[in-house]
């Protein structure tokens, strides 16, 4: 602007300049000299201060890493490691979200399972894919598969199921009881209710206390969990959960929270949270007719990992579809395997397996069954 003022001024002094010149007087006479103008040069604008825009600060990757104890039907304990690592944040669908993966293991068997994991910011929940082996988590095959259970992020799912956000102030401060009607789920589909019960510290880190009440279609009872929330970014995971004293069931806690990469190749992959329709569970009189034949009544579950129908299964085929689900998609089921697992439940024993840490394919199964002593 300051330089088109500045031209305008010139034009018209150069305007009248000419007009001067151009009049013609009938006698010579001095002519007034018309002031120089003082033009001067426009003052430079004084240097702006550029401040650059502020970049967010670089992702700080995260692993967490769980020990749960259960104690089978012969009174042994038995322990899993589960160890989630997110090495990425992102957009998925448009919504902020952390790629990663989780890593189950058994002290004292050989084999790791891995699943991808999608963590949605705005809500807290998490996304699974289908079991698989280490070579498959450096691809993008990964397929969104239902979840019968969340060990990190249990409570943040449930709550966004449920239509609400598990850190507002609606759940994460809330004085009175969060009711949660409705919420599909973890293959069932019921009412939950969310209360906070105070405050405690697991592994060295500040977590708020809730007890989780439900009344689903496949879980009546009560959860109790602690959560912690990050400070750099909204993500809260549970940090301990168990059952109430006297009641059976697995227990875990964290025993570690580092801000570290995995060592394992990972492409990442965003998944979609799967949504199962709703299905009645079977009545006592079902389950107890099916088991009068020596059998035991089973889910059936389609290529999501929706129970799509109960059936009433024979050991040997209940086995075979335990062993299609405990590894990759693509690995034959070894009929050996099928007889070694079916023959330990009839023991009433409790069958793991070792995966090959490749492939992500069954090499060993091992039955844990009670001794001729305790029969």
């Amino acid at each position: 602007m300051k330089g088109l003022v500045l031209v305008s001024c010139l034009t018209v002094v150069l305007m009248l300049l000419l007009g001067c010149a151009g009049q013609q007087a009938s006698a010579p006479q001095p002519v007034p000299q018309a002031p120089t103008p003082n033009v001067s040069s426009p003052a430079p604008e004084p240097v702006k201060n550029i401040t650059k825009a502020t970049e967010p600060p670089p992702f700080n990757p995260i692993h967490l890493s769980y020990l749960m104890a259960n104690t089978d039907q012969q009174g042994r304990l038995q322990n899993m490691n589960f160890d989630y690592y997110f090495a990425e944040k992102t957009a998925c669908g448009g919504r902020p979200a952390l790629n990663g993966f989780m890593a189950a293991t058994q002290p004292g068997q050989q084999g790791t399972g891995y699943a991808k994991v999608t963590v949605y910011l705005d809500t807290g929940e998490a996304a699974y894919s289908e079991m698989m082996g280490e070579t498959d988590l450096a691809f993008d095959t990964a397929k969104p598969k239902m979840a019968d259970f969340d060990f990190a992020f249990y409570l943040q799912t449930i709550t966004a199921r449920g239509g609400k956000t598990f850190l507002s102030g609606d759940v994460w401060n809330a004085t009175s009881p969060v009711l949660l009607k409705g919420v599909n789920a973890f293959g069932g589909v019921g009412d939950y209710s969310i209360t906070s019960t105070g405050s405690d510290k697991v592994a060295g880190l500040a977590c708020k206390k809730f007890t989780a009440s439900i009344k689903s279609s496949n879980m009546d009872g009560q959860i109790l969990m602690c959560v912690h929330q990050l400070d750099d970014m909204p993500l809260s995971f549970v940090a301990s959960a168990g059952f109430p004293a006297g009641e059976n069931g697995p227990a875990w806690h964290l025993t570690a929270l580092k801000r570290e990469k995995s060592p394992v190749a990972y492409y990442s992959q965003c998944l979609a949270p799967v949504s199962c329709p709703a299905l009645s569970k079977p009545t006592q009189e079902e389950r107890d007719a099916c088991n009068a034949k020596g059998n035991s009544l089973e889910s059936k579950r389609d290529d999501k990992g929706c129970i799509t129908a109960f059936v009433c299964l024979t050991q040997e085929e209940k086995a075979r579809g335990s062993i299609t689900n405990s590894q990759r998609s693509g690995c034959a089921v070894n009929e050996q395997f099928i007889q070694q697992t079916a023959n330990c439940w009839k023991q009433n024993g409790n069958v793991n397996y070792d995966n090959d840490q490749q492939s992500g394919c069954i090499t060993k199964v091992n039955c844990n069954a009670p001794s001729a002593t305790s029969r």
